[in-house]
């Protein structure tokens, strides 16, 4: 078994070290962990109770419909308009969302947006659609949907059991995530070991619909130029990509998984160092990382001004 590979990301300015970043990466195989909290990455795990309960009641989630639930989306109107048509299907009131408004993360909408004289709402909040999920699992459950993001609610009493379960460790803890729902604390092999287990248990079937709205839809995952989405676009097998805040970064093709986090936190950090890693060892092409070493090292005028090392 390997153990915890370290790397190196740094940004070079006319040939003088601006900025460093460390970053670990896990693998599913692997002895060593650390604590950590994997914010929305854990998104895919965290939805499987709603699909589980869902099928057990016969209602049918569509591709699409699991896709922006476990979702960190940009914003743009191909997933605020998603979450309108799903509110309606399922008659859920969008004002019961406890995310607040955000200025969505896709530049070109937030830009389109202040133009047109008109607010940032919830639903450009990136985590709405996993919100919109847990408004839909409160009224399966018939429970009161005041309360669906604590765990005095059912629906989170179940999310909570769930992960203890999955995740096959009584050592788990709980904070607070910007959104307002429980985030997990957690190590890191427990949640890479989750996904060779949950594939033999009874959720083995909301797994493969997750992982498979994962491959289908990449552009409702996380949006435009969104590294997640880009690792499942350019990818050389079919892979499930995740980003979680404080540069987290999970990937899995349902055999190897692996786990990336920035040690500062950074995005900027992890999403090179991934995209440059998963390049390496042929699961993506060279795409995601062309792209975001373009963006950090090119300045307004276009002209090169940084260059970026991962070792």
């Amino acid at each position: 078994m390997s153990k915890i590979k370290k790397l190196k990301v740094q940004l070079n300015r006319d040939g003088s070290l601006e900025s460093t970043h460390f970053i670990n990466v896990y693998k599913h195989d692997q002895k060593e962990y650390d604590y950590f909290f994997p914010r929305s990455a854990v998104k895919p795990f965290q939805l499987i109770p709603l699909l589980y309960e869902a099928q057990n009641q016969n209602i049918l989630l569509t591709s699409e419909e699991i896709a922006i639930f476990s979702s960190s989306h940009s914003g743009q109107e191909i997933h605020t308009e998603l979450i309108k048509t799903i509110a309606k299907k399922y008659d859920l009131d969008l004002e019961r969302l406890v995310c607040g408004k955000q200025r969505p993360f896709h530049e070109p909408t937030a830009d389109k947006l202040l133009r047109n004289n008109k607010e940032y709402t919830k639903l450009h909040h990136n985590c709405s659609g996993k919100h919109l999920a847990m408004l839909l699992f409160s009224k399966i459950l018939n429970e009161d949907n005041k309360i669906y993001h604590t765990f005095k609610s059912k629906t989170q009493s179940i999310v909570k059991e769930f992960f203890q379960f999955i995740f096959t460790d009584n050592d788990i803890g709980f904070g607070t995530d910007g959104c307002g729902l429980p985030a997990i604390h957690l190590r890191t092999d427990s949640f890479l070991k989750a996904v060779n287990k949950i594939k033999t248990t009874e959720y083995s079937n909301n797994w493969s619909d997750m992982f498979n709205s994962y491959h289908t839809n990449p552009l409702l995952i996380g949006g435009e130029n969104r590294t997640d989405t880009n690792i499942i676009l350019n990818s050389s097998k079919t892979v499930l990509a995740k980003s979680g805040a404080e540069g987290v970064l999970f990937v899995t093709n349902n055999d190897e998984s692996y786990l990336f986090k920035c040690i500062d936190g950074s995005k900027r950090g992890v999403d090179l160092a991934a995209t440059k890693y998963l390049k390496e060892i042929g699961m993506v092409n060279e795409k995601p990382f062309q792209y975001l070493s373009n963006l950090y090292s090119l300045n307004t005028q276009n002209t090169k001004a940084v260059t970026i090392t991962v070792s």
